[in-house]
């Protein structure tokens, strides 16, 4: 009977999940764009119980980096780092190494590597001494392909964005354990999404909420939270109800915009405006102070693929220009 009981409000959603966002009098506008070899890093794909979106993809794909160098079946997962299985391929020296697990996150800091498997260990690399330098396991952890933080090195300290809601805080001179920190109350679905210094502040996230850390107080905002971009000491969230918040760097809430209905892709910053799409196709062009502009284009696939980078967005095998 539990069972039934739970499926009850997922249901209830579905029923409601054909709206879409749907805006008055919208822009008409033609973006520029040239053809692209198919980039696998150019987008992180959601999954979960909010959206109900699945995507699932048949027969042999060619991986390229964002500069069109072919990376066969590694995927790019970091800047100069790809992965396929258990093997981590460092791009710039064109080497292959062989992992423990399959990679969830990545960071490289000089010849250290930072690594977060997909069982929720984690470890760091040395390029200089060809070796896990440590490993450690983070507990147990229901993983979900949602978009997942990297680790982040700072100040002597390495933090690790694990998938079970917790931050390890690693001594990078001494690759000691120091601390856990648990933001999360929540058993599934709940893994960092978002690990970024701030205004010399340290915010972490996880689907359910954001919380500013000091090591003598912690600061929440609670929300339905699908994307997370920081820009000019301030925090823009988007929230699975349509829903756009800017916070101060102390996570007092500036402004409010709701759009909705609308389902956000990743947003990026072009020439000081916040760009994304939505899921029905519509550009969004976002000042810091949240004044909107949206445009209606019949160029996107949302159904493949899609991700903002720059001034640029990268959909299927094209890369669309915003002006």
């Amino acid at each position: 009977m539990r069972y039934f009981l739970f499926l009850i409000p997922v249901f209830l959603f579905l029923g409601c999940a054909n709206k879409e966002f749907e805006p008055k009098n919208p822009i008409s506008k033609e973006l520029p764009y040239k053809n692209h070899k198919m980039l696998y890093d150019y987008t992180k794909t959601t999954e979960t119980f909010k959206t109900s979106k699945f995507n699932f993809g048949f027969g042999k794909t060619i991986f390229y980096d964002a500069k069109g160098h072919k990376l066969g079946k590694f995927k790019k997962i970091a800047k100069n780092l790809a992965t396929f299985n258990d093997k981590l391929l460092v791009i710039d020296k064109n080497k292959i190494i062989k992992i423990p697990y399959m990679l969830y996150s990545a960071t490289q800091n000089k010849d250290k590597i930072a690594l977060v498997f997909e069982n929720n260990s984690y470890g760091l690399y040395s390029l200089k001494e060809n070796k896990m330098l440590f490993f450690q396991q983070g507990g147990d952890a229901i993983s979900a392909k949602y978009l997942g933080a990297s680790p982040v090195f700072y100040q002597g300290l390495i933090l690790y964005p694990l998938l079970n809601g917790n931050i390890a805080v690693i001594d990078a001179k001494t690759d000691n354990f120091i601390r856990n920190i648990d933001i999360s109350n929540e058993t599934i679905i709940d893994n960092i999404i978002f690990l970024k210094i701030v205004n010399n502040n340290l915010f972490m996230a996880t689907p359910k909420k954001i919380v500013l850390f000091n090591p003598n107080f912690l600061i929440t905002y609670k929300d339905e939270i699908k994307h997370i971009i920081s820009y000019k000491n301030n925090l823009y969230i988007f929230n699975v109800e349509g829903k756009i918040i800017k916070l101060d760097s102390n996570l007092k809430k500036l402004k409010e915009k709701n759009l909705p209905f609308a389902d956000f892709f990743a947003p990026g910053i072009c020439r000081g405006n916040i760009y994304t799409v939505t899921s029905n196709g519509y550009l969004l062009k976002i000042t810091p102070d949240l004044n909107i502009s949206v445009y209606k284009t019949d160029q996107f696939d949302t159904s493949e693929p899609l991700r903002i980078k720059g001034c640029k967005i990268y959909n299927q095998d094209k890369v669309f220009f915003i002006e």
